[in-house]
């Protein structure tokens, strides 16, 4: 019966019954025609309908829901236009490595194994001892001491739950004196702050600026919003915590980098803030050493952002230099 269903509805291109046959699958567990949608509705522009959509969630069922091989079948097709998130965080969220990797191969996928296995370490699997043929992320395979425990967004199928994280209480700040820009000394770090949120620019509604002085945290806070504002002291794990769901997210409206570009997008900010970044991979202790010797805030202009939003300051002591970024994204459409 599922068979004639999608039959008739590709010849017919049917894409809403095409989405009811997607449900009605995942209900009954039959992931052969599942497969099947995925596979069958992407080329059916041939036949002049467009019914990438359809295929492009049935990936993402099959991902999230399916068994492991189904699940990894679906990621190394790596198929999908315009999925919510993609297919490696997605079978990543729902499957341990050791289910995934039987189906993953080894050097013939390239690097999608390697971001299935950085996806679960984000996740707080120990892949020590683990071989990775080609791999783009090349961070430890487990969770440092230092880092945050793992927190990932609930991904369901057609939503994802990724809230952004609580600013706490925020205290008013005395007016600070003006800084002095910060020039070359300051610019690996304002460069990888901005990194943080380019998919809320480039790809969604969102705006972005950020400032490096030489001085507090305070004075660059004031430079950048000409406000003294409010602000909070963070922990260093909370804060890189922060950055890598900044890292992770594509915003309102961008394609989600996951889990495992957001952890690398923490590391590499956090290194080039403390000046580690000219030789890359600091070791661990190295980088935990540098993190906990930067002072972290949490600020605002005085009135609590909307939205898709990042208000963050850092300061070197030691080096008599910091850097505050406010990033901010919103779901109204696009155009």
């Amino acid at each position: 019966m599922s068979g004639r269903r999608l039959d008739r509805a590709l010849a017919d291109g049917d894409l809403d019954g095409l989405l009811r046959l997607i449900d009605d699958a995942c209900d009954d567990g039959d992931w052969d025609v599942l497969e099947q949608v995925a596979v069958r509705s992407r080329p059916a522009h041939e036949r002049g309908h467009q019914l990438w959509p359809a295929a492009d969630h049935a990936e993402h069922r099959l991902a999230l829901e399916a068994p492991a091989a189904q699940a990894a079948a679906a990621v190394l097709r790596d198929a999908v236009t315009f999925g919510i998130a993609a297919l490696a965080e997605v079978a990543a969220s729902t499957h341990t490595w050791g289910e995934l990797d039987a189906h993953l191969g080894t050097v013939a996928v390239g690097p999608l194994r390697s971001v299935v296995a950085h996806e679960r370490v984000a996740r707080g699997e120990d892949l020590t001892g683990v071989e990775l043929f080609e791999d783009p992320i090349g961070l430890p395979l487990r969770l440092t001491t230092w880092e945050p425990a793992p927190a990932g967004p609930t991904i369901g199928a057609y939503a994802i739950d990724d809230p952004v994280p609580a600013a706490g209480r925020l205290d008013e700040v005395e007016p600070a004196g003006p800084a002095e820009a910060g020039g070359p000394d300051t610019a690996p770090g304002l460069s990888a702050l901005l990194e943080l949120t380019c998919v809320w620019a480039e790809q969604s509604n969102g705006q972005r600026s950020a400032v490096g002085v030489h001085g507090n945290a305070a004075q660059a806070v004031a430079t950048l919003t000409g406000t003294a504002g409010r602000r909070r002291s963070l922990p260093a794990e909370e804060a890189l915590a922060l950055l890598a769901w900044a890292g992770a997210s594509g915003g309102a409206h961008g394609r989600r980098r996951g889990m495992a570009r957001g952890r690398f997008e923490a590391w590499w900010c956090a290194a080039a803030l403390a000046g580690l970044d000219t030789d890359w991979l600091p070791s661990v202790d190295e980088m935990g050493r540098a993190i906990g010797e930067l002072d972290w805030w949490r600020f605002d202009d005085g009135t609590p952002p909307s939205g898709w939003h990042l208000q963050i300051a850092v300061e070197d002591p030691l080096d008599g230099l910091a850097w505050a970024l406010s990033a901010g994204d919103s779901a109204t459409p696009i155009g």
